[in-house]
């Protein structure tokens, strides 16, 4: 659940970077008499897993999601744009560490199911077209929201065997805001003068601890880990 301050504090975000944005159109809206804004949708299937550095926790394999929002497009110059929007990202992972629940200790098998509200801007640079193609590349930053996290437990134990659980985290287990660096390349097909098909591929390398709290059977050990993935963006632009 999303507490009032963790709400206010990602609608206060939310709107310094859409008044960022408005600004940049605005400004250029003085310098062009067709200053190009382009909206669209996108859906993206993905591939996401999380790395961690604590000792003795294991990477222990990726998950497949998808990702689906609002695209927005602001021109700057014929072949650069500002790329912004909101994406609802479905993100997962699997860990494995040592783990104490009274009265026994083991070992952790967990699958971590993240859902993000994420707000990315990104410079978009495209080349001249080809026919009714162009190419493009771009770079820029995330900022996700976390809406829940759910894990799938199975904790080995030598008393008991295999006791697996199904739960849902807090903020005390997960941190509220994901930060990462975007990367994408990618075409556009102009099928008219209006509308463009979008497909393309986005890395998303995470710069934050997506977890948070000391391990169970050892608080030595931090619940480490950053949270990555690569996805395939298909979408359409008016």
């Amino acid at each position: 659940m999303i507490n009032d301050t963790k709400f206010r504090t990602m609608f206060k975000l939310s709107r310094r970077l859409l008044f960022i944005s408005l600004i940049i159109f605005i400004s250029k809206s003085g310098f062009s008499q067709d200053p190009a804004v382009r909206l669209g949708l996108k859906i993206a299937p993905d591939i996401s897993w999380m790395n961690t550095s604590e000792k003795d926790y294991n990477y222990n394999g990726a998950s497949a999601g998808v990702s689906f929002g609002f695209i927005s497009e602001f021109r700057l110059a014929e072949h650069y744009a500002i790329s912004t929007g909101f994406n609802f990202s479905f993100l997962g992972g699997n860990l494995q560490f040592p783990y104490a629940k009274s009265p026994d200790t083991g070992t952790m098998s967990r699958k971590y199911n993240f859902r993000y509200l994420e707000i990315p801007i990104m410079v978009k640079m495209k080349t001249r077209e080809y026919g009714n193609f162009s190419f493009f590349g771009q770079i820029g930053f995330g900022t996700g929201f976390m809406l829940r996290t759910q894990v799938n437990d199975n904790f080995s134990t030598p008393l008991h065997g295999t006791i697996s659980d199904k739960l849902n985290l807090t903020t005390s287990d997960v941190s509220f805001l994901r930060e990462a660096i975007l990367v994408g390349i990618g075409t556009e097909y102009k099928i008219d003068e209006s509308v463009s098909l979008l497909v393309g591929l986005s890395y998303s390398n995470s710069l934050n601890n997506v977890l948070q709290g000391k391990n169970t059977k050892d608080p030595t050990l931090s619940n480490q880990s950053s949270l990555n993935y690569l996805e395939l963006n298909i979408g359409i632009l008016f």
